[in-house]
């Protein structure tokens, strides 16, 4: 009996020591933090050793049950995150130390409330939640200049959750007012698509959308979430809402031709293309993109036996290019895609050929010959293109299989096994 009691003793020994350590790393973390607070710019040594044993303290769960522990973790990294923002007046380039003090400050003071039972724990853990809440505006700002968009998404959604606290205890925030809390479901939803969190994005854009944003950008990312996550069908309704709201929005018409380029709805794009290109004449981008519409029109239509129709998209491709190679000769991406056009159309004689190829008739001999010339003639007109390209970027490897092709198809083959040297040695490395 006397060794069971030994042991309990023991145990509860062991206990009363956790609980004097929680207590004692808490003091230590409370005095470490007066020593920043004397010179915060001075001391911030003291405000990281604050931190490592609030960290320490918190251990203990005696500490992590009584509010005003919580309530000086809160404190502490607000004036962490405080110090950080005010530091950056300074020094603007200087770099935030811990970019989610202020997240950690707002949750320390929730926790605080959480836990309250008495007035003035409460009414000190609403304090420090109106605090938080324009600090974690500040920090998520800060952290969206540095491009750190998960830290700043954190912050902007956080400030958010503040002001529903604050609200849910009829206290004021600064989110009362409906354009700060429209610009701040903006500003979570874009860094949260920043940041690859796609679905977050939706939801805070349309939460955005449904209070009254005048930013066509809220309509695109909705649309380009939905893409991220092969949903575009979904996200097309959002694209439209925003054209016409903001139709002369560049953003938000690209965003619908990539959709139907995407899609393969090609007589989709013309109108679109046409009229952006009202919009922009010397829109190279648009220039290329009507170009290769065309170009693609003309493909399926030879696939399908329309050689009118083919020959028709065939023309209309080849003066876009043209249009723009006039204004940037120099393009790979032009002179690529004009040795392209002629390439696939002569390629897209090869069934045409193998149809005649059996026939040894006069006549089926004379169709081989004409279609094989007509051929090699699309080849030639390819070349010179392909090789200008070829000078602008000696690696790209479409371009070299191209030549090799063509050089081999003109019995050129010294020169069509120094392209196929050239695309080895590219595919090695």
């Amino acid at each position: 009996m006397k060794r069971i009691l030994v042991l309990v003793v023991a145990f509860l020994a062991v206990g009363h020591l956790a609980f004097a350590q929680g207590e004692k790393s808490l003091k230590a973390a409370s005095k470490a933090f007066s020593e920043f607070s004397k010179d915060p710019f001075a001391n911030t040594a003291a405000l990281e050793q604050a931190q490592a044993y609030l960290e320490e303290a918190f251990e203990d769960e005696s500490v992590a049950s009584d509010p005003k522990a919580w309530l000086t973790r809160g404190e502490i990294f607000f004036n962490s995150g405080d110090s950080q923002v005010k530091g950056r007046l300074l020094n603007p380039t200087a770099a935030l130390s811990d970019p989610l003090a202020a997240v950690k400050s707002f949750e320390a003071y929730k926790k605080a409330l959480e836990l309250a039972e008495k007035k003035g724990d409460i009414k000190n853990a609403l304090k420090g939640l109106a605090n938080a809440e324009n600090l974690l505006n500040n920090m998520g700002v800060e952290a969206y200049k540095d491009q750190d968009y998960l830290n700043a998404y954190k912050s902007f959604s956080n400030e958010l959750m503040a002001s529903e606290v604050l609200k849910a205890n009829d206290k004021e925030s600064r989110l009362d007012d409906s354009a700060l809390l429209t610009e701040k479901y903006f500003f979570s939803g874009l860094t949260a698509f920043y940041a690859e969190d796609y679905q977050q994005a939706i939801d805070y854009l349309v939460n955005a959308k449904e209070t009254g944003t005048e930013d066509a950008t809220v309509f695109q990312i909705i649309y380009e979430s939905y893409k991220a996550l092969d949903k575009s069908e979904e996200g097309l309704p959002y694209l439209e809402e925003g054209r016409e709201k903001f139709p002369d929005d560049n953003g938000l018409l690209f965003s619908e031709i990539n959709h139907y380029l995407a899609s393969g709805e090609l007589d989709k794009m013309i109108s679109k293309l046409e009229y952006a290109l009202e919009k922009e004449p010397d829109n190279q981008s648009v220039i290329l993109t009507l170009g290769q519409v065309y170009d693609q029109l003309q493909v399926k239509s030879q696939e399908a036996g329309e050689t009118e129709k083919a020959q028709e998209y065939f023309e209309s491709a080849f003066s876009y290019y043209s249009r723009a190679l006039e204004n940037t000769p120099e393009d790979f991406d032009l002179n690529y895609s004009v040795g392209a056009l002629y390439y696939n159309k002569a390629a897209g004689m090869t069934p045409a050929l193998n149809a005649v190829a059996e026939d040894f008739s006069k006549e089926g001999e004379a169709k081989y010959n004409e279609i094989k010339n007509q051929m090699a003639g699309l080849f030639d007109q390819a070349l010179p293109y392909f090789l200008k390209a070829d000078s602008i970027n000696g690696e790209d490897r479409n371009t070299l299989i191209a030549l090799k092709e063509i050089m081999a198809r003109k019995d050129e083959f010294e020169k069509s096994n120094t392209y196929k040297e050239r695309l080895e040695a590219l595919e090695a490395n």
